[in-house]
This record gives C-alpha cells, sequence and structure tokens, in this order.
C-alpha cells in the first residue's frame, strides 16, 4: 500500500484545474470554506469565488435560541460583504436592525425578510440590487400605518421568485410586475383586491415558464383564469386560497396540468362531487405528494377514499373544515386509511 505524507497530497490536489476545485468546494459546509481561505493564495481565491457564493445562504434571525449563529453570521457579512449573494433575515423587529446589515451586502440576488417588520424606506433600500432574482417578504408586517409600499418591479428584470406579505402589490404598481419576464414562482396568497383582468395577464406573460403560483384568489380569479393555468407546461404547485367564485367549468380544466405535485384548494361550495371525482380521479392528481382542500363543501367519504386507494405519492392531506367529513363516523375511520401520511382535520 501506497502512503502519502501531507506534502504528497497536498500537491496532488492542487493539480486540480479551478473549475474542479470550486465544484468539490461547493459540497463543503460554510465553516470548511472560511478555512479553506487559509491554505493558500489560489485557495484564497476559489473560496471567494461568485459561483461558490452564489449558493450560501447567510442567515440572520433575533428568534431567542439562535442568537449565537446569527452573530457568527454577522461577523461574516463584515467580513465577507462583497461576496454575500443571498441573504435571510429573520424574526427581526427593528427596520433600523434590518437596514444595518442589508446596506453592507451590495452584491444581493436574493433577499428574504421572514417575520420582519419592514420600514418605508425599505422602497429605496431595495433598488441598491438590481439583479435580485428573489425577493421574499413573506409572513413580514408593514410599519407604515395608511400607507402603502409601492415597489417598483419594473426595476428588477432578473427577478424569477416573489413571495409577498399583505402589501407590496396593489392597482397602481401592478402593471410593473408584468414586466418581469423571468417570474416562474409567484406567491401572492395574502395580496387582496386585485382585478381579474390583471391576473390574466400575469398568468399569460408567464405560461410558459411559471412553476409556482399561490394567490388569494377571492374576486380576482376566475374560471377562465384556472383554464389559463391548466396551460402552464411546468406548473407543479398550485395554491387558491379563497376559491368562491370558481366552478365546475374551471375546475375540471386542472385535469390537463401534466407535471403538479401540490394543490391547494380553500374554501368553495360550487364545485360538486361529480367534478370533484372527475378531477381528483385524473391521472396527474393521483400523482400529488400534498393536496389541501380546506372548507370545500362537497368533499364526501367517496372522494377521500378515491385519495387513500390511488394517491400513493401523497405525503400531506388537510381536509380541513369539510362539512360532510368532519364530526362524522366517517372522520373517525380517517387515521386507519391514512397511516403513513400527515392528515389536517382542524
Amino acid at each position: 500500500m501506497t502512503v502519502y505524507n501531507c506534502d504528497e497530497s497536498s500537491q496532488q490536489i492542487n493539480i486540480l484545474p479551478d473549475e474542479l476545485l470550486i465544484y468539490i468546494f461547493k459540497f463543503l459546509p460554510l465553516d470548511t470554506i472560511l478555512c479553506c481561505e487559509n491554505v493558500c493564495k489560489r485557495w484564497k481565491k476559489l473560496a471567494r469565488d461568485q459561483a461558490l457564493w452564489r449558493r450560501i445562504v447567510l442567515i440572520y434571525s433575533g428568534k431567542p435560541g439562535q442568537s449565537e449563529v446569527s452573530e457568527k453570521n454577522l461577523e461574516i457579512i463584515s467580513t465577507h460583504s462583497e461576496y454575500i449573494c443571498c441573504l435571510k433575515i429573520q424574526y427581526v423587529y427593528s427596520y433600523p436592525s434590518i437596514k444595518s446589515v442589508i446596506d453592507q451586502c451590495k452584491n444581493l440576488i436574493s433577499l428574504e425578510l421572514v417575520m420582519c417588520r419592514i420600514g418605508e424606506e425599505f422602497v429605496n433600500d431595495i433598488l441598491n440590487w438590481p439583479k435580485l432574482k428573489k425577493l421574499s417578504l413573506k409572513n413580514s408586517i408593514l410599519l407604515l400605518g395608511d400607507k402603502d409600499l409601492i415597489i417598483p418591479f419594473d426595476k428588477f428584470k432578473h427577478l424569477n421568485y416573489l413571495a409577498l406579505s399583505d402589501f407590496g402589490l396593489y392597482s397602481f404598481n401592478c402593471e410593473t410586475l408584468l414586466q418581469c419576464s423571468h417570474l416562474s414562482h409567484i406567491l401572492i396568497e395574502k395580496v387582496k383586491n386585485l382585478e381579474p383582468h390583471f391576473i390574466k395577464e400575469l398568468i399569460s406573460s408567464q405560461q410558459k415558464i411559471l412553476e409556482t403560483f399561490h394567490i388569494y384568489g377571492g374576486n380576482s380569479v376566475e374560471d377562465n383564469s384556472l383554464k389559463q393555468l391548466s396551460n402552464c407546461p411546468h406548473l407543479k404547485d398550485l395554491a387558491i386560497i379563497r376559491c368562491e367564485n370558481l366552478t365546475d367549468a374551471g375546475l375540471v380544466t386542472l385535469i390537463s396540468l401534466k407535471t403538479i405535485e401540490h394543490v391547494q384548494l380553500w374554501n368553495n361550495t360550487n364545485f360538486s362531487e361529480l367534478a370533484l371525482l372527475r378531477t381528483l380521479g385524473s391521472s396527474t392528481f393521483i400523482n400529488l405528494q400534498s393536496l389541501s382542500l380546506s372548507r370545500i363543501q362537497n368533499i364526501t367519504p367517496v372522494i377521500v377514499d378515491l385519495i387513500s386507494e390511488y394517491y400513493k405519492n401523497l405525503k400531506f392531506l388537510a381536509l380541513y373544515q369539510c362539512p360532510r367529513i368532519i364530526n362524522t363516523d366517517y372522520e373517525k375511520q380517517l387515521k386507519s386509511k391514512f397511516r403513513n401520511i400527515d392528515v389536517v382535520l382542524y
């Protein structure tokens, strides 16, 4: 057996081209990458390569119990600010504190502010990153009182992932979103009062690339919108939180979806049992990984039996407040029908 000493091993790995070393570095945790910077000048340069840092998400959290990690990441942000591309801030309730962190990062392509409080300065601050590909304000709160946070989406031509809380998108700035031609993930399930014609234009503009579409619904989504969604060849994740205005005519068009994996349809009294059976029994729907049919009036034991028998890939099922299921003898049988997945009824 040949035994190599450390110097020989170092020489051997340094024979590798830069591209291959960077590929290897991608499998290393951040702490190890930072250690690699101290090996030699070449490794320091490779460990700070943009292709490597585009995959690293720095997280700063104000949540109790996470302060040690957050303080460590703050130090990394201060020493490596020019290399940081992806930043996630969560549970921070002071916008000046948020601003002090994000102002250090000039090359962001992904910014997530989750469970945070957003100040009015954010409208101007966000313009510092015109190359943003991902923007998430999910579950954050606006601190402007009666004012609106008007984000000029047309300034972010590279945006492909957008997740909003209940602010940021209004009738007077929604048209700017249509100029983002790379949006494949749209999550606006808390944004209300959007016009139906805008939703149709939005779906139409992203129809060829749309993978995720979460929307509040209500008066904004009509049967024709579902027909448009059914023609999205790459749609994997669909959620419509308020479905009151949708009918069987729109529901059955979803049978045409070929790549769907996750579906949420909430709050509807119009869908008939027959249309639900036809849709949920289709060859594409039985491959779902998660399904939520909360407050759908005509979900019946027959439909749930179909799901339990044919949905072999299902990992999560929600039948929250479905009146023909809850508080019945059939409800007591559900645990035995779905032993290996989570079922939510309440």
